[in-house]
């Protein structure tokens, strides 16, 4: 079993992090077809059936193998199959089994999702003058007109994944939205609640309500956080605020208008505000141009203005 085990991290490319925790994340099953099969093979269900053994019952073999991000459709057709990889497969365990997930140790929660937000940022492109993805931070009316131009297409309502591998901040975490419903997207393999457009919208004005900022990227929204998503951590580690993610917006004061009640000062995320006694003082260099400050201003005196 030890070897198959092996063989299975090494097809699999799980880190060494992983191994205590795969027979509690994996079925016994399909570490065994991991272990069979190379990273870009392509193989079809007489071949798992082969691999397995007489015994086993295929089709639902498959159906959870996929549901659980372990195997991927090689193409349209749905005919062939491939083997996905660690990175992907924990992303989906933490989001779609999370009492299980919650159930590992502490430390190696920890571990893995260390590794995984290293393979992410790993994977960006290095030069710091250029912006490594499409993202973009949108305000909440413009995320919300984002939504209503969509109407006509289905829209599904994810588990944020970031927060689910590493949320502890308690922020809400059911909050991810998109539009994407094709092979081998968490729709596909049935992770994902499907909602109105107008379900969609409540679902962002609450994150914003929470606190959560939010970035679009081609077919998705996400609700962020910048101590558990991805895209403002590696900001961070890159120093990228105000570049990428991009923003078009900086946020101004109006300190004719500021009561000075300070709650600018607890959602900021980027420390733009600053309660001395009872004075605010404010400094846009980090202001990512997200306004939940503005939304919850209660005179007004915070407003977002082209960057």
């Amino acid at each position: 079993m030890e070897q198959v085990k092996a063989l299975f991290m090494e097809h699999f490319q799980a880190p060494d992090v992983s191994e205590p925790y795969l027979e509690k994340i994996f079925s016994a099953e399909e570490i065994k077809l991991g272990a069979a099969v190379a990273p870009s093979e392509t193989f079809t269900k007489e071949d798992i059936a082969e691999i397995l053994g007489s015994q086993a019952d295929v089709d639902s073999f498959i159906a959870d193998a996929y549901r659980h991000g372990v195997i991927s459709y090689a193409d349209e057709t749905m005919s062939l199959f491939q083997l996905n990889n660690f990175y992907d497969s924990l992303d989906i365990f933490a989001v779609s089994r999370q009492e299980e997930y919650r159930a590992l140790p502490k430390e190696g929660q920890k571990a893995m999702a260390d590794w995984a937000f290293d393979t992410f940022y790993n994977r960006l492109n290095p030069d710091l003058s250029v912006r490594p993805g499409a993202d973009v931070i949108l305000p909440l009316e413009e995320t919300l007109q984002f939504i209503d131009r969509r109407r006509g297409q289905r829209v599904y309502l994810n588990y944020c994944d970031c927060k689910s591998l590493n949320g502890q901040c308690g922020k809400p975490t059911h909050v991810c939205i998109t539009f994407n419903d094709g092979i081998n997207s968490f729709v596909h393999r049935g992770l994902s609640e499907e909602l109105t457009i107008e379900e969609a919208k409540q679902v962002v004005m609450d994150a914003d309500k929470a606190g959560l900022m939010h970035t679009v990227n081609g077919s998705t929204i996400c609700n962020c956080c910048d101590d558990c998503c991805y895209l403002f951590r590696s900001q961070k580690r890159r120093g990228s605020a105000g570049f990428w993610p991009k923003t078009e917006h900086i946020i101004h004061w109006d300190g004719t208008k500021c009561v000075h009640c300070g709650l600018c000062t607890r959602r900021c995320m980027f420390h733009v505000f600053t309660k001395s006694g009872d004075r605010i003082s404010v400094d846009t260099t980090d202001c990512v141009g997200c306004g939940i400050c503005a939304t919850a201003c209660p005179k007004g005196a915070l407003e977002l203005i082209p960057r």
